[in-house]
């Protein structure tokens, strides 16, 4: 019977769903579940598949279900050859091909027909794998240190080849989140007709400037302004608390300039619910370019 469903760009997300529905099924194997100690409980629907990164594990198989959650889905962890034959016979809107399934000690691993996947990605062309995201996703700023005032604006000669890989990675990065639906923003703005844009511009990356006459101060004050009013900035106590480590220091940082204002990013993203947040951060540090350059502050 010919398939009248519109044809889709091939995607991860809807593949590992329609996994998941398949493996799942209509649920007459998977256990009750149950408040009770040592009772098995069904994991959640998109638990129930690992896309597989590493070159090694790309070689034997794209997607896994491990055995621990089989173990909770079939009884005695065995999986039903009816379940494996609609797994590797998977299709739909945006659904990659599958060629083949198997369980192995690690669970059920499944490898995409990537001959007819590229073949159904060429057929369509590329555009719909271009086309940008039509729901907006949020906002991103993208900072890029190499480009910052130490104190000048940096010129094409002062950029070593990590500054040019920060500078290319950042506009790489930047693209490809406007595709994703992402407004973005850039950090810093140079100064318009100077060198680096001129040298930016024959690279094919279009930074944002802004006339050298552009006053920065207001701009800088109501930032400020809005720092100092968050419920998440550091006050002088917090920062004891942080710093001293239990032996009665003096509550400044190393290296903390004077006059600066510090916002606990950690604290903001966990009350806000915000996602995308790496735990790698703690705190930021606000300060206008004035504080950066009489403190002789990195940026």
């Amino acid at each position: 019977m010919e398939n009248s469903e519109p044809l889709s760009a091939l995607r991860i997300s809807p593949t590992v769903r329609a996994l998941g529905a398949a493996l799942r099924g209509k649920r007459e194997n998977v256990p009750e579940c149950s408040q009770g100690n040592g009772d098995r409980i069904s994991p959640e629907p998109e638990k129930l598949w690992f896309k597989e990164s590493t070159a090694k594990n790309l070689r034997t198989r794209d997607f896994l279900s491990p055995t621990t959650v089989l173990g909770t889905l079939f009884a005695d962890g065995q999986v039903p050859p009816a379940v494996i034959s609609k797994v590797t016979a998977l299709h739909g809107s945006g659904v990659l091909p599958m060629a083949a399934g198997e369980v192995t000690r690690e669970g059920l691993r499944v490898r995409v027909d990537r001959a007819a996947a590229f073949r159904a990605v060429l057929a369509g062309g590329a555009a719909d794998y271009l086309k940008p995201s039509r729901q907006n996703q949020g906002w991103v700023v993208i900072n890029c240190p190499a480009l910052h005032a130490k104190p000048d604006t940096p010129t094409p000669e002062m950029l070593t080849l990590g500054h040019l890989r920060s500078v290319l990675l950042s506009d790489h990065v930047g693209a490809l989140l406007r595709k994703q639906g992402f407004a973005v923003s850039y950090c810093p703005t140079l100064p318009d007709n100077s060198k680096m844009v001129t040298f930016l511009q024959a690279l094919g990356i279009d930074w944002p400037a802004a006339p050298t006459s552009w006053p920065t101060e207001e701009r800088e004050e109501k930032i400020l302004e809005a720092l100092e009013k968050s419920p998440y900035r550091e006050q002088d106590t917090d920062r004891g608390r942080r710093t001293s480590g239990g032996g009665g220091g003096s509550g400044a940082e190393e290296g903390e300039m004077e006059g600066a204002l510090r916002v606990n990013l950690k604290r903001a993203f966990q009350e806000e619910g915000l996602l995308g947040y790496d735990p790698s951060i703690g705190t930021c540090t606000g300060a206008s370019e004035t504080q950066r350059a009489d403190n002789d502050f990195p940026c």
